[in-house]
């Protein structure tokens, strides 16, 4: 029987579905959540880490999150869509990682609405969407990291509605 270093396979889903799994040392849990409020939406992912950090697991969440907060200074009114996502997908692939999903997607009385950010979609931002910014890196059977805030696009740039702390939290 294979013994892994880490646990927290989920996390290499993008979009897992929780299990009944008690959460065990050098886990890494995905938190993908969000609240309504008058019939609106938010959404937030946070990356969570049991015990400790491997290297590697420390260079793939600041490769995230860095470009995060690259995406976040890109987005304002006017703005490609498919720019900002080519941008966070190039540095990706120069760091022999891949952006598998897109980087985000519009959210009012859904969770996800249009627009979203991927490399297909060549229409430009206008003030007053609200989208979401997700980076995410998935190494399959081993782990993922996404961090995703939802912010609100302005004439020069964006204010997050998300408040969560980024950094690199170990319980």
């Amino acid at each position: 029987m294979k013994q892994l270093l880490h646990h927290g396979e989920n996390s290499s889903k993008p979009h897992a579905v929780p299990t009944d799994r008690t959460i065990q040392e050098k886990d890494i849990i995905t938190i993908d959540m969000g609240c309504k409020v008058n019939g609106y939406c938010s959404d937030m992912t946070r990356t969570i880490f049991v015990g400790g950090i491997t290297k590697e697991q420390k260079e793939i969440y600041d490769l995230v999150l860095e470009n995060q907060k690259k995406a976040l200074n890109e987005i304002c009114e006017g703005a490609n869509m498919k720019t900002i996502f080519k941008s966070v997908e190039s540095d990706f692939n120069v760091n022999n990682q891949a952006l598998i999903h897109s980087l985000g997607h519009g959210v009012g009385l859904e969770i996800h609405e249009p627009p979203t950010l991927n490399a297909k979609n060549d229409n430009f931002l206008k003030e007053k969407m609200v989208i979401t910014d997700e980076p995410g890196i998935y190494i399959a059977g081993n782990f993922g990291i996404r961090i995703e805030d939802t912010v609100l696009v302005t004439k020069k740039g964006q204010v997050s509605l998300t408040e969560s702390t980024k950094e690199c939290i170990i319980i």
